[in-house]
């Protein structure tokens, strides 16, 4: 069967690798990457430390390994449901976009936290995170960087509904995480037609359903459907599917094979 899409980039998060940035991207061209995420808050390159001349140097140093998709950002803590270190945590956000519009990345990844139930009792938290949305937004635009959300830590339909209230205009990508789903007892294709105008990159970590990580292409995750579904989105910029490991193993053995069977599948999905 011919492989269906050649808007669907197949590539790793750097820092998964857990070598830093330099030896990162190193051991990281040994998979032939498409497409390459590189964490934001890495000792190597936080915002506040890295010069504008650091920028231009690491911009060039992921060009010549592949093309750079996205930085990723996570605050820690509660993260964006947090409304007492809300103005905090934004600041550091508003940071992480200059330097994604520095380095020529389109988007930044934000592990924003969980998204409660629309109740009465999750309304601080609801409200901090419709706030950061709004905020985030407004930093992107003017940026021209968009801001990814992290999906899987609630439901999909949850997570939909936020978002339109929070960001009526779309402009919030997603980030779908199908190994979550899977881990929480959900459907990843049901997720992506909750989602489905907003998904831009997916994260390919492979789960147990209604347990811990697998080693990629052996747990529960049906990767073959969900490249499946991916392709068929109809977008004008290519979708970037990024391996990531949590495991303790060879970090870059691991997702080198992840990178060489998620091609696989994508040239052979059935």
């Amino acid at each position: 069967m011919l492989g269906f899409s050649i808007n669907v980039r197949i590539g790793l998060w750097v820092s998964d690798l857990k070598l830093g940035v330099k030896a990162g991207l190193k051991a990281a061209a040994l998979t032939q990457p498409e497409a390459l995420g590189l964490d934001a808050f890495d000792a190597d390159i936080t915002p506040r430390n890295l010069s504008f001349s650091g920028r231009r140097d690491l911009a060039r140093h992921v060009r010549n390994v592949g093309a750079l998709s996205a930085l990723k950002a996570d605050v820690g803590g509660r993260r964006l449901a947090d409304p007492r270190n809300l103005d905090t945590n934004l600041e550091r956000l508003r940071d992480v976009v200059q330097m994604a519009a520095d380095l020529g990345a389109p988007r930044v990844q934000i592990a924003a936290g969980f998204v409660p139930d629309d109740l009465k009792e999750n309304t601080t938290e609801r409200t901090a995170l419709t706030e950061a949305a709004r905020a985030l937004n407004v930093v992107a635009s003017n940026s021209g960087v968009s801001i990814c959300w992290l999906a899987g830590s609630e439901s999909p339909e949850t997570l939909a509904q936020f978002l339109a209230v929070a960001d009526p205009s779309s402009m919030i990508e997603v980030d779908l995480n199908p190994g979550a789903f899977v881990m929480r007892g959900g459907d990843p294709l049901k997720a992506l037609n909750a989602l489905t105008a907003r998904v831009s990159m997916a994260r390919a970590a492979d789960h147990w359903r209604g347990g811990a990580e697998a080693p990629f292409g052996k747990g529960d995750v049906r990767w073959g459907e969900v490249l499946i579904g991916l392709s068929s989105l109809n977008r004008n910029l290519p979708l970037d599917i990024l391996a990531a490991c949590s495991l303790d193993c060879d970090r870059a053995k691991v997702l080198k094979a992840s990178i060489d069977k998620l091609k696989s599948v994508r040239a052979n999905p059935m």
